[in-house]
């Protein structure tokens, strides 16, 4: 069964789940998924509002037809769908979704907050001065040689990332609105260290590759001091050393 952390994503502030998350949930094949909820659409019982149709690839690499379905469709679909596994398949989907809206609410409680609002604002002022200092950087290791210098932007991106919080992939666009402003904070002085870093390094003529390693070693240094922490949760030396 999927893990339950997994079930339900977030769009456009709303939860939602998958045609094909529900089949695993349930147990059921999905093309017989499709066929309830194909039923439902039709007859009107799930809101053209409450459904988007997407597509996937099966294990043959095969693209296949799927629906995006709002909470409400998903809760009013559940009783339709059946399987092997439907009781403990609806137990987890609602919990899922209770907790989707949990988070939703925290996170609109937090984003309302002056302090978070405020370092948002000094964090995009950080970020676009970060972002010009690659900029230069880009042109200037590729005046030294390097010919996929354009990768700095995500490279110093995810180093970034990776020194501060606890990440196991690649984050999405939206990733600092779920920060604290401690967080949004902490970014904000990595990134000023990268810029500034960079910008010397570039000034005494470093060679590109070990101007990189430096800057990032700026920022571990700094992760360290702070400490690393889930995102959404403050580091603990920022809380007052809690």
């Amino acid at each position: 069964m999927t893990a339950a952390s997994n079930i339900v994503a977030v769009a456009h502030g709303d939860p939602t789940t998958t045609s094909v998350l529900i089949a695993d949930l349930f147990g059921r094949p999905h093309k017989n998924v499709l066929q309830s909820l194909d039923g439902l659409i039709v007859d009107g019982t799930i809101d053209r509002l409450d459904f988007k149709p997407i597509s996937y690839f099966d294990e043959m690499n095969r693209e296949q037809r799927a629906y995006q379905l709002s909470e409400r469709a998903a809760l009013i679909s559940m009783p339709f769908i059946g399987g092997k596994k439907s009781r403990e398949g609806q137990r987890v989907l609602v919990d899922a979704f209770l907790a989707a809206r949990d988070e939703i609410n925290r996170l609109r409680r937090m984003r309302a907050s002056p302090d978070w609002q405020q370092a948002r604002i000094e964090g995009q002022t950080a970020r676009r001065d970060e972002t010009d200092a690659i900029k230069a950087f880009v042109g200037y290791a590729q005046s030294q040689g390097s010919h996929s210098a354009g990768k700095y932007y995500l490279a110093i991106t995810k180093a970034t990332n990776r020194a501060l919080f606890f990440v196991n992939a690649a984050v999405g666009k939206d990733f600092r609105q779920g920060l604290s402003a401690q967080q949004l904070a902490a970014v904000a002085m990595a990134e000023r260290i990268l810029e500034r870093s960079l910008l010397e390094s570039m000034s005494a003529k470093t060679y590109y590759k070990d101007a990189y390693r430096a800057a990032a070693e700026r920022v571990r240094q700094f992760a360290t001091l702070i400490g690393q922490s889930v995102p959404g949760k403050a580091p603990a030396m920022l809380e007052g050393g809690k």
